[in-house]
C-alpha cells in the first residue's frame, strides 16, 4: 500500500541540492490601457510551480499548497518615497483528493471562499495555475504608476489541513476536540513532518515598468 507520509518523509530528507532549482515565477504585468487616459489594471501570472519537484510532489502526497498573492498599486513621487495607494491579497487552496483522484482549487478572499473547481489532471489545474489572472483594481488619480507583486507559496499547517477538510466537507469548526479523539497513524506521521521536515516556502516577487495616467480631456478643448 503506498504511504504518502513516508514518500514524503524521503523527499524531505533527501531532496537537498533539488530545492535550490527555482522554477517557478511570478510575472506582474499591465494590461492594455482600458480608457483614453491611459489607465490600466494589474496581471500576475505565475508558470512553473507544478514544474518544481518541490511542489508537485507535495501535493501529490496529499499535501495542501497554500499560495498567497498581493497585489499593490504604486504612485512615482519624484521628490519623496513613492505612494503605496491599494493593495488586494487573495489566496489560492490547492489540494489532491485521492479518494476521487482529482484536484480542487479553492480562491480565498474577503474572508470567504469565492470559487471552488475540480481537475480530472494534474496536466488540466496546471494549465489553469498557469494562466493569467486579471486584478479589477486601478489607480485611483493622475501621474506616474507601477504595481508590484508577490506570492507566497508552502503546505499547510496541520491545523490548517483539518480546517480545509472540515470546511470541504461541510461541517463546522469546533475550537475544542474530546480528549479521547486520537489522530490516526497517517495524521500523526504528518504532523511530525510539518513541524520537523522542513517542508518546502519559497516567496516570489515582481514589478512592472511605469505608466502614465493622464488627467481627463477637456471635451471643449479642440
Amino acid at each position: 500500500m503506498r504511504r504518502p507520509w513516508l514518500l514524503l518523509l524521503v523527499l524531505v530528507f533527501s531532496a537537498g541540492p533539488l530545492w535550490g532549482q527555482a522554477r517557478v515565477r511570478l510575472e506582474v504585468t499591465a494590461s492594455e490601457p482600458i480608457n483614453p487616459q491611459g489607465v490600466r489594471r494589474p496581471q500576475v501570472r505565475t508558470p512553473g510551480i507544478l514544474q518544481d519537484p518541490r511542489w508537485r510532489d507535495a501535493l501529490q502526497n496529499s499535501f495542501p499548497l497554500r499560495l498567497r498573492y498581493r497585489v499593490e498599486i504604486w504612485r512615482v513621487r519624484p521628490d519623496w518615497f513613492d505612494a503605496l495607494e491599494r493593495a488586494f491579497e487573495w489566496e489560492t487552496l490547492v489540494q489532491f483528493e485521492p479518494l476521487t483522484d482529482q484536484f480542487t482549487k479553492t480562491v480565498v478572499f474577503g474572508g470567504s471562499a469565492r470559487a471552488y473547481t475540480r481537475f480530472t489532471s494534474l496536466q488540466e489545474l496546471e494549465r489553469d495555475l498557469e494562466r493569467v489572472q486579471l486584478v479589477t483594481i486601478t489607480p485611483a488619480g493622475i501621474g506616474e504608476y507601477y504595481f508590484t507583486g508577490s506570492l507566497q507559496i508552502r503546505t499547510l499547517t496541520d491545523a490548517e489541513m483539518e480546517e480545509l477538510e472540515r470546511f470541504l466537507q461541510g461541517e463546522p469548526s469546533p475550537r475544542d476536540q474530546p480528549d479521547d479523539a486520537q489522530p490516526s497513524f497517517g495524521r500523526t506521521a504528518r504532523r511530525l513532518l510539518l513541524r520537523f521536515g522542513g517542508l518546502p516556502y519559497q516567496e516570489l516577487e515582481g514589478r512592472t515598468a511605469r505608466f502614465q495616467v493622464s488627467p481627463p480631456r477637456d471635451p471643449s478643448t479642440p
